[in-house]
């Protein structure tokens, strides 16, 4: 996956919830804790496989997860699909990680590759 340089969200610095306007575009999977499907950024286009996962734990708030990973073809596309689990998508780089948990503690980051 190649590093979406020219996309507002790779420019721009402490990344917020908010920030995350994106437009979907659509659906791969809709589960009750796990949905996958495409989204892209409504300012350069660049489009992104996301994978939005909710931990539930029944005596606390549940914890939910997004991640979202910059695609250029079908292909990447496809093997990003073929994935069986979340753990899985943590082989492919860049990612952009979210964790949100009712408004507590939510962080936004850029996950790369140690390996460049």
């Amino acid at each position: 996956m190649k590093n979406p340089t020219q996309c507002l969200l790779w420019k721009k610095t402490h990344l917020t919830p908010a920030d995350l306007d994106l437009e979907f575009v659509e659906a791969i999977i809709r589960d009750a804790h796990i949905e996958r499907g495409l989204f892209k950024c409504r300012e350069c286009g660049q489009v992104y496989f996301h994978e939005w996962y909710e931990h539930v734990n029944f005596k606390h708030d549940s914890y939910m997860y997004d991640t979202y990973i910059p695609v250029n073809s079908k292909e990447e596309i496809e093997e990003l699909t073929a994935t069986k689990s979340s753990s899985e998508l943590l082989q492919f780089f860049p990612q952009l990680h979210g964790s949100f948990t009712n408004g507590l503690k939510d962080s936004v980051q850029w996950l790369e590759s140690s390996e460049e």
